[in-house]
């Protein structure tokens, strides 16, 4: 888990990089077009701002995902997170500033200058109080946390297989710059021995997902299903570590307990649950706790009615969100609105999707039907709709996805407003409707 070669004796070097030039072999490509070239750059733009978004939130599932050696990637993130622990680890990353230039750009490669802000490392250490490194996760958070910044300047290739990715031997070059602090060997001081047995790394959930009675992922389940199943992985394995998890319903009382013993150096936990009566239609709620009763993940599933179908099994991201026509996330439409558009971000990944999306107003008419086909690997779904006339009076706009076999995707809801129109007078001022009461009086 730590980085050879990297010590905190060497933070105080200036690393300078060079770029060097890339030399391709193999069958000559056609040149791209101009209108391919501002299509790729526009896609670049649109990757580096989802990869340093997702730094931003220290998504360490999402971040692996823009590197062409995914692995490397993951293993330098993992590294990063379980030496300093989590709260330092978000604490960093939630400082990270970026601003990119595309240098060169190409069918499949391109060239990428990036500047990168972050807290200054040698700004850090200077308040390490324990021989050089810090007392423990939460002082270095701290410290973190007040640092003042330093900017980072260095080029990078792309390439393109299914998305644009950071190319592998430019991979370690930026991994280094966003998390090679983070690896540094001795940077938190070792905890005192305990008198009770081996110190253990706490909890830290990986991946999660719920699963059938094949073990296969699904996206909830009927209410005589008869058997529940969260899977979760962590990032590091255990040996006769018992974890305990509790059911609930969505009001939080208590519906089944139990525990499960993580042995042989294992990763993962199932928690699993077999009710004795059907279900009510809802959601229920699994928490899971460590072995010293903290709460280390909970996550909610809908229960169906058994004639219901179940929605299909994918996770969104709450910073999915309603689209204006300037790009920025809304709560409500204004009557006159020229766009309804929702952005949906998923956890994983997917492709070789056929979806039937509708917009649907209050009274259930259809408001506009579009098909998506989804070929490449993607993580956004954006579905679209351009009023034609305003809307005359306030309504609620129903977006609901389904899959060629209709099963549910996606369903979301909002607000259409029409603006209180207020009288004015030839000067501009507004002018007071009497009450009826005044009317009556006056008569």
């Amino acid at each position: 888990m730590k980085r050879a070669g990297r010590k905190i004796a060497s933070l105080g070097c200036v690393i300078v990089l060079f770029a060097g030039i890339a030399c391709a072999c193999g069958p000559r490509e056609s040149p791209p077009t101009t209108d391919e070239n501002q299509a790729n750059i526009k896609l670049i733009n649109n990757m580096i701002d989802d990869f340093f978004a997702y730094v931003k939130i220290a998504d360490t599932r999402r971040m692996p995902t823009y590197f062409e050696d995914s692995s490397e990637a993951e293993s330098a993130i993992r590294t990063a997170y379980e030496n300093v622990g989590q709260n330092a680890f978000e604490e960093w990353c939630n400082k990270i500033y970026a601003e990119a230039e595309v240098t060169s750009i190409g069918p499949k490669s391109a060239g990428l200058d990036i500047t990168i802000t972050v807290r200054d490392e040698a700004a850090i250490m200077e308040n390490a109080t324990t021989d050089g490194a810090f007392a423990d996760a939460g002082e270095l958070s701290d410290v973190i946390h007040t640092a003042p910044f330093t900017t980072k300047k260095i080029a990078v290739d792309l390439v393109k297989d299914e998305k644009w990715v950071f190319a592998s031997e430019d991979s370690e070059k930026l991994l280094d710059v966003l998390f090679g602090f983070l690896q540094t060997d001795g940077l938190i001081a070792p905890p005192e021995e305990s008198t009770t047995g081996k110190n253990e790394l706490p909890i830290s959930v990986y991946d999660a997902y719920w699963v059938d009675t094949k073990g296969e992922e699904t996206g909830g389940y009927h209410s005589s299903d008869g058997k529940i199943c969260l899977y979760v992985y962590t990032w590091n394995t255990y040996n006769n570590k018992e974890i305990s998890y509790e059911y609930t319903d969505a009001a939080g009382n208590l519906l089944y307990s139990n525990s499960f013993l993580m042995k042989n150096n294992t990763d993962w936990i199932a928690c699993s649950w077999s009710p004795s009566a059907a279900l009510p239609a809802g959601e229920v709620c699994c928490h899971v706790y460590d072995t010293n009763g903290d709460l280390v993940y909970i996550s909610n599933i809908g229960i169906y009615a058994d004639e219901d179908l179940i929605p299909y099994p994918i996770t969104w991201l709450s910073n999915s969100h309603w689209v204006g026509a300037d790009g920025l996330s809304v709560t409500e439409y204004l009557a006159d609105t020229t766009i309804i558009s929702y952005e949906g971000k998923a956890l994983k990944f997917y492709k070789d999707l056929e979806l039937t999306y509708q917009f649907i107003d209050a009274e259930e008419q259809v408001l506009f039907e579009g098909k998506m086909s989804v070929t490449d690997s993607t993580d956004t779904f954006i579905f679209s709709y351009n009023p034609e006339v305003p809307f005359e009076q306030d309504t609620t706009i129903t977006l609901a996805v389904t899959t060629s076999d209709g099963t549910p995707f996606l369903t979301q809801q909002i607000q259409i407003v029409v603006p209180e129109v207020i009288e004015t007078d030839e000067n501009g001022n507004p002018v007071e409707t009497p009450s009826e009461t005044t009317a009556v009086n006056a008569g």
